[in-house]
Formats: C-alpha cells, structure tokens, sequence
C-alpha cells in the first residue's frame, strides 16, 4: 500500500437532518495529487474518538481525479443534534486492506452542517428562506479573492444597508447608512488610494481615491451625496455630485446640490453651483455656472459678504452668475452677481450657423424669417419701460430707434476719447462735438490759401461700388487729403474737416470779393470825379 495523506473537506448538499450531504475531500498519494479508483471507509465517532455512533459506511471504487472526490453520505443521524464529532477515516485499494488516515478528524457538527454548504458547480434542492449564503452574526460578511477582501456587506437596518466592493482599503465609516462602495480603490500599500463614504446614503461608483463626505463624525450634513468614477473627487455636502474626472470637488462651506461633471481641478461650491467640465474652473457663487478653461464665479470670501445677507451661510457669491471661458490659460473672473460673461477669443457668434470668416468677432443674426415689421434686437432700458431697439426693416436698412422715449433730444450719442460727443438728433440732424474745452493747438489758417487749395481740389460726380443707391458728388479722400493735410487715413474724409474747409473758402471768397469790391469802389469814384469835371468843362 502507497502512503496516502487524506485532507478531508465538508460540504453539506442538502438538509443535514436525517438526509444525505455531501463529502468532499482530497486524497494525496506518494505526495501527488491521487488518481484512479480508491476503497474509503468512513466511521462516525463521538467527541472523544472512543464511541461509534453509526454503522461504518464503506465506498468501493471511488473514483479520484487530481487528488478531488466527492461522497454521497447518510449516516441516518440528524447530525445537527450534536456538538464536536469525530470523522474516522481509512483507504484501500484494489481489494486491499483498509489503512486509517492519522487520527480521526474533529469537526462542529452544528457549526459545519448546520445548513446547505454550496457546490462550486451548482446545487439543487434549495429552500427558500432555509438554504443561504452568508452568516448569522452580528458582523458585517466579507468576500474574498486571493485572500484579500473584495466585499462586505452589512446587517440590513430599518433604512437600508451599506455594500463595499473593490479595493480591500476602500471604507465606509461606521454609523453611516444606505452608503455604497460599487468598485475601484488602489491595495498598493505603498500607494494607497481607498474610495470612502462617511455620509448616509453617499455613493462611490468607483475609480481611485474618491470620497463621498467630509468624514467630521456627522454622516447627515452630507448625505444623498455622489461620485461616480475618476480620481481624487470629492462630494462634501448635501446631495452634491462629482461625475468623474480628476481633482473635482463639489460642495464647499456647508453648501449644497452643487454638480461638476467632468474635467480636471474643477468646483462647485456654491449652492446649486454646476460644472459641466473643462478644466479649473469655479463656480462659488449661489445657483452660478462656470465652465471652459480658468472660469471663476467669485464666493462670498471675494465679494466680502455678510453671513446675515445670504440666509445665515455666507455662500451666496457671485450668485446666479453664468461665465464661459475660451482655452487661454489666464483666469476669466465675474466681477457681480447675475451676470453672463463670455471670453471667446475667436469670436461670439449667436443664431448665425455659418459664421462668415473665423476672424469674424461678433455676429448677432436675427431669425431667418425676413422682411417681418417686429424687432429683431431690442435693448430694454434699466426701467424696463423704455427701451433701444435696432430693426432691420424688409429693404435692409438698420435703423437706431429710441422708442417710448419723452425726455432728451438725441437718439444716438456716440462719445468721443477727448470727452466730446457726436449725436444724431430726434430729428435726424448729426451733431459734431467742437467746443473749445476738447481742443488744443490751436492755429489760425490763411483762408485766401484754403480757397486756392479747394479751387484747385478735383471734384467729381461718382457712386459707391456694390450700391444700388446712386450717384454721389465730392471730391476724392485721397486728393482731399493731399491738399489739406489734415487727420485720416486717405480713404474717409471727416465731415467737420469738410465743414471748415468749406467755411474757410467762405471766408477766403469773402476777403477777395471784399478787396475787388473796394477796388472798384474806388474806380468809380475817380471815374465819376472825372465824369464831373467834363461835364463842368462842357458848360462853360
């Protein structure tokens, strides 16, 4: 006979109590896992190995294969009745004498068959409510693979129960309720990185070194939070979620139902605060959003509120304000509550799906119904009975409009940098500004040589390339600028350039016609002089 080592296994295949269950063990031969067809012989003994309890059951011809079998056992005893009992064990083969395995095996009746043990290739004949996987103690259940811990699962409470999956490092602080750890965490212990939930009801879905509260010891001011995957995000207040992403936070000072989606190093700390991504952005204020690259709502701290003035928190901020930044890397900060700011570097185009050219910096389109008589941008006026309008008539013409208005004489004012200011009158007439306390450098001018100046300027009859509008008649900017040196580019002349050249011609016109009229004054004077002294010659 080889030496056989025998490791012997229990698992109970149906109810233990008067029934069949199930034996599993191992057989080693020779140091090798066994294979081939062995005689087992089992005996049920009392706790102190003196005293058979049943009549030997013996197995011939079980079949082993690499070292596993399994028994159908039955005894006839409700086994569960018992306490510590005593498995002896011995093996033969081929008809050989049966040769006992060491001492007989103690095991805990009550303890190893008290209920059905589960076949790793499935059983059967399972009650409801009898036959269960789990424990009966007052502790939490653990699974686990490769030795390391996977799951556990807590005693069920009149509210709900907490579920931790994933990383063995991963946490639910105790006292929190309805918490769920789904997957993630990092077992490196030189680098770990554990998902935790300290808050009733908080959720980690997964990723890496997530958190679900602000772990103070209270799991309720926190509560109904989320983060659903990424790493290092946190969720810290009541019912605020981190979708994913890297370094986001939502919540901040006690405030709630703040959101950030996505992206990296982002935060709502405001109250119902949102950040649907991109990257460090901060949405501070109270129901405020932030979202690009660098986006800022300011927080109370910034706008030094008063704790009084925004319901006993101090979180309202810059509430209700809405910032968008483009990607340049410098920060983009609101600046008030309710505002909307946008930074688009290359360009603000709104109703327009095809903006004309990239360089193009604002486009504002109107609906594409045409030649309608309502207004197709409207400006409303702080009181909010007076407003701007500019409409876009069926021709085409854009008209500035000041409706509703009782007071003041301009519809249009557009101010100057030296403090002036150019309007277009209620009644249609362009004002420039030309008092004395905008200029400097004064210098009076020759009207004789302006009038020369203006004489020689060509002036031509001409319209405007791509106009339908008609002919027009001046002289040419260039030309114009040539002449008289005065302020522009060559292409545009100044219309109070226009009006002082033409009232210094005036002037120098004025001059010559009063030197040729004192000229001819004085001709006829001595013409009639000498008309007098013929006709006196005449009478004598």
């Amino acid at each position: 006979m080889k030496r056989i080592a025998f490791c012997i296994l229990l698992a109970l295949g149906a109810s233990a109590q008067a029934a069949p269950w199930t034996y599993r063990g191992t057989l080693n031969d020779g140091g090798v896992p066994a294979n081939g067809r062995y005689d087992i012989r089992l005996s049920l003994l009392d706790a102190g190995g003196a005293k058979s309890l049943a009549y030997p059951l013996t197995f011939s011809g079980v079949e082993v294969k690499n070292g596993a079998f399994a028994l159908d056992v039955d005894f006839g005893l409700d086994l569960t009745q018992f306490g510590t009992l005593k498995l002896k064990t011995e093996v033969g083969q081929g008809g050989s004498s049966f040769v006992a395995l060491g001492e007989p095996t103690s095991f805990d009746a009550k303890a190893v068959l008290a209920g059905v043990c589960w076949d790793t290739t499935g059983n059967s004949g399972n009650v409801s409510g009898t036959n269960f996987l789990g424990n009966t103690d007052a502790v939490p259940l653990d699974l686990r693979s490769s030795n390391t811990r996977v799951a556990r699962l807590w005693k069920p409470t009149a509210f709900s129960t907490n579920v931790l999956l994933g990383g063995s490092t991963n946490a639910i602080t105790a006292g929190a309720i309805g918490a769920s750890i789904l997957g993630g965490g990092q077992d490196d212990p030189m680098s770990s990185a554990p998902n935790t939930v300290s808050e009733h009801y908080g959720t980690v879905a997964g990723g890496l070194n997530n958190h679900v509260g602000n772990d103070d010891g209270d799991p309720v001011n926190a509560q109904y939070s989320t983060v659903a995957g990424g790493y290092g995000n946190y969720a810290f207040d009541y019912g605020t979620v981190v979708g994913g992403g890297y370094g986001n936070v939502a919540g901040g000072s006690d405030n709630g139902y703040g959101t950030v989606s996505g992206g990296a190093n982002n935060s709502a700390a405001g109250d119902y605060a949102t950040v649907p991504g991109g990257r460090s952005n901060q949405a501070n204020g109270d129901h405020s959003f932030a979202a690009g690259r660098g986006a800022r709502v300011r927080g109370p701290i910034d706008t030094g509120e008063v704790v009084a003035t925004c319901g006993g928190t101090g979180t309202c901020g810059d509430e209700g304000t809405f910032v968008w930044a483009d990607s340049r890397i410098q920060g983009f900060t609101s600046s008030g509550a309710n505002q909307f700011l946008i930074r688009a570097d290359g360009g603000f185009h709104l109703n327009d799906s095809t903006p004309a050219s990239a360089n193009d910096d604002v486009t504002l389109a109107a609906r594409s119904t045409s030649g309608d008589a309502d207004f197709d941008l409207r400006l409303v006026t702080r009181s909010g009975k007076e407003y701007l309008a500019y409409v876009i008539d069926g021709s085409g013409t854009l008209l500035f409009n000041a409706v509703s208005l009782t007071t003041g004489s301009n519809r249009l004012a557009v101010a100057g940098g030296a403090g002036g200011t150019a309007s277009l009158s209620n009644g249609g007439v362009w004002t420039n500004a030309s008092s004395r306390d905008y200029k400097e450098r004064i210098a009076p001018i020759d009207p004789a040589i302006v009038l020369d100046k203006l004489v020689a300027l060509p002036i031509s009859a001409w319209q405007y390339k791509h106009s339908t509008e008609g002919k027009h008649l001046g002289p040419m900017a260039e030309d114009f600028k040539a002449a008289f040196g005065l302020a522009g580019d060559g292409k545009s002349i100044g219309t109070v350039d226009a009006d002082g050249v033409a009232l210094a011609a005036i002037q120098g016109l004025n001059a010559k016609l009063e030197a040729e009229n004192a000229t001819l004054k004085s001709q006829l004077s001595a013409l009639a002089d000498r008309l007098a002294r013929l006709e006196a010659a005449q009478v004598q």
